[in-house]
């Protein structure tokens, strides 16, 4: 597992941005993820007709950050990905839940799983910046 498979696993929420072909041209939407397929691909849940989601059905090539808090310049570490969109296999809701138990509890929660679908972002390359190694520190990786 490389240090980007290490920092997916980490961490819980990304930051997507996606384009499209029509009028709201670009989007970005903030979401859970559960790493899957060895941290090489993300799922997560959000509704089919936001703008995230009906750009990455157009265009499904997409970008996204996953980072850690920090501030002072030598504290930014995080992770620059693209890669693809695409509706998940059902089997994969196991996996969601197995990170977001509390969600099936949640009465509340788990209403909002109706509005839903899963979907799935297949990384394909990925940067780690890591400010705390030097100014500028980063690797990349091909998925």
């Amino acid at each position: 597992m490389n240090a980007a498979q290490r920092f997916i696993k980490k961490h819980n929420t990304m930051t997507i941005a996606t384009v499209g072909k029509g009028t709201a041209a670009a989007a970005a939407a903030a979401v859970f993820y559960a790493p899957i397929k060895e941290n090489t691909t993300l799922i997560f849940v959000s509704n089919e007709n936001s703008e995230h989601i009906v750009n990455s059905n157009e265009i499904p090539e997409c970008a996204a950050t996953i980072q850690e808090d920090g501030l002072e310049w030598n504290e930014i570490k995080g992770l620059q990905i693209k890669g693809t969109i695409a509706l998940a296999k059902e089997k994969y809701w196991n996996y969601y839940f197995e990170k977001y138990p509390y969600i099936k509890t949640d009465k509340r929660l788990s209403k909002a799983l109706e509005k839903v679908k899963l979907y799935e972002f297949k990384i394909k390359w990925a940067r780690l910046i890591d400010n705390s190694k030097g100014f500028g520190n980063r690797k990349e990786y091909n998925f």
